[in-house]
């Protein structure tokens, strides 16, 4: 195994597995999902510019998420799926309720907000980034992510109401 290859594996373990975790809402198939992830980046090492490893890790993630998603539940919407999926016993021991009600108005949210609210408010990354990772303009990034954050200040507002 190169060097490279480890030094990225280990920068880079937490966030991929982070934003296979809150779009899966199960750990395992998270892990799973981040196994995936590494191979693919072992499998085209010398394809990926070095300085755009992340965002080719975090699309290549998400893209992996989206497809377990609908082989899980083909019958539901995608974003449904989400929505209705219970938090994991460790997040639900280290959160409050408010947190676990957050990560839910989160899953709520339909694609590519749900994902922009992660990748950004989450994990910290630029919105240079999350633009290459979702394929999306960055004029859009900014105003899907308003929306994004005001549909989530509605949804917070009505529960101290």
């Amino acid at each position: 195994m190169s060097f490279r290859f480890r030094r990225l594996v280990s920068k880079h373990e937490n966030q991929v597995f982070s934003l296979a975790r809150y779009l899966l809402k199960d750990s395992g198939e998270a892990e799973d999902v981040a196994q995936e992830t590494f191979i693919k980046l072992w499998n085209h090492l010398d394809r990926v510019d070095a300085d755009h490893v992340l965002p080719w890790l975090m699309k290549v993630t998400r893209n992996a998420c989206l497809d377990r998603l609908r082989r899980r539940r083909p019958e539901t919407d995608i974003d449904q799926a989400m929505a209705d999926s219970e938090p994991g016993p460790a997040q639900s021991l280290h959160q409050d309720e408010l947190g676990r009600w957050l990560r839910q108005a989160i899953a709520g949210l339909k694609e590519p907000y749900r994902s922009l609210v992660v990748l950004r408010d989450v994990q910290q990354n630029s919105y240079q980034e999350i633009a290459v990772i979702l394929e999306l303009s960055l004029e859009q990034v900014k105003v899907y992510l308003h929306r994004a954050r005001r549909q989530l200040r509605t949804r917070l507002q009505e529960v101290r109401v």
